[in-house]
């Protein structure tokens, strides 16, 4: 999608308003913004744009630090090309495709799909995920997790095909080297997400120095769950100056507490306390999703290719994702309700 005239327009108007951002970053940011209520149609785009002009009004607010501070800190092409990744092929072309198809066929389909992914069984499977991904595209799925369980450096590759698809690859910290981000150094399409556990300080600030565009996560449990809710966690997590914090709970995590984050979450964001994005990893995921389709889906494929949703919490489904087409398990395992 990177050549439709929509695209081209709007991509010249971000890097218009990110040229300015160093001399009047705050009414760079509110331009932008108020262009993108003209020219957004869909109910999702326009509801998070007008939630947006209404956070910029605040005068006091920590965002109006963390753009300037992203803007001159992250490489303005990775900026534009993820950005518009995600939000023009993933939230509003690939949403529309997404609503066209749901209406006719009445089965839910996911704005976001998560891969686990192993570097090596992706160098031994190079066919097989390039034949996941390429499902997506007339699915209108154009943004992908993807969670490294060892050897990132090796999924670079794949992400390299897909210049189109917004990735966000979550990773522990000692994965962040020199050697993995000159493999990722042309990539303009991906956020790296860091585990905020030992070692997480070292790996920002070499992906900072860098000038990679990143986040960082935090899994948490039943007992981290005062550390969170009293600010100590974003606190901390503020001074490595990522784009977001994504809270995501551990698998066993009880759904009272998962309430409790994610009720913190937003309610923190909000408040724009932070020169960092709170974010729930899996609700506020749930949470676009219903925007896009009015329903809620998540789908993960874990390192075997088994599906997992995200309801009451995580559960396995029997459906695979190297033995069956993308299209036909969406169809089986989020069939919409008949009225």
């Amino acid at each position: 999608m990177k050549n439709t005239m929509p695209r081209i327009l709007i991509e010249a108007v971000v890097r218009r308003a990110l040229k300015d951002a160093g001399d009047s970053p705050e009414r760079s940011t509110r331009n932008l913004v108020d262009m993108a209520l003209q020219f957004t149609q869909g109910k999702f785009q326009h509801r998070f744009f007008e939630t947006a002009r209404l956070m910029l009004k605040k005068e006091e607010s920590a965002f109006h630090k963390m753009v300037p501070d992203a803007v001159a800190s992250i490489d303005q092409e990775r900026l534009i090309g993820f950005g518009m990744n995600l939000g023009y092929n993933g939230c509003i072309a690939g949403a529309k495709i997404i609503r066209s198809i749901e209406k006719k066929e009445h089965f839910n389909i996911p704005w976001m799909i998560t891969l686990v992914i192993n570097g090596d069984d992706c160098l031994n499977r190079a066919e097989d995920y390039c034949a996941i991904l390429e499902q997506g595209r007339p699915l209108g799925i154009y943004t992908w997790q993807i969670y490294a369980c060892g050897q990132a450096q090796k999924i670079m590759p794949l992400i390299g095909k897909y210049p189109d698809y917004a990735f966000i690859l979550y990773c522990a910290p000692g994965e962040i080297t020199d050697a993995l981000l000159d493999e990722a150094e042309s990539l303009h399409n991906l956020m790296i997400a860091v585990a905020y556990t030992q070692g997480a300080d070292d790996a920002c600030q070499l992906l900072r120095q860098r000038r990679f565009l990143y986040s960082v996560y935090v899994p948490y449990g039943e007992c981290d769950l005062p550390r969170i809710v009293s600010g100590e966690v974003l606190d901390d997590t503020e001074i490595l100056h990522p784009v977001f914090t994504a809270f995501l709970a551990d698998a066993g995590c009880p759904k009272a507490v998962r309430e409790q984050v994610y009720q913190y979450v937003s309610r923190t964001r909000t408040q724009q306390l932070y020169k960092t994005v709170p974010w729930d990893a899996v609700s506020d995921s749930r949470f676009v999703n219903g925007v896009i389709s009015e329903d809620t889906c998540q789908a993960c494929f874990d390192g075997q290719g088994n599906l997992w949703m995200f309801r009451e919490g995580p559960e396995r489904m029997d459906y695979n994702i190297f033995r069956q087409p993308l299209r036909e398990i969406l169809k089986q395992a989020f069939p919409k309700e008949t009225p």
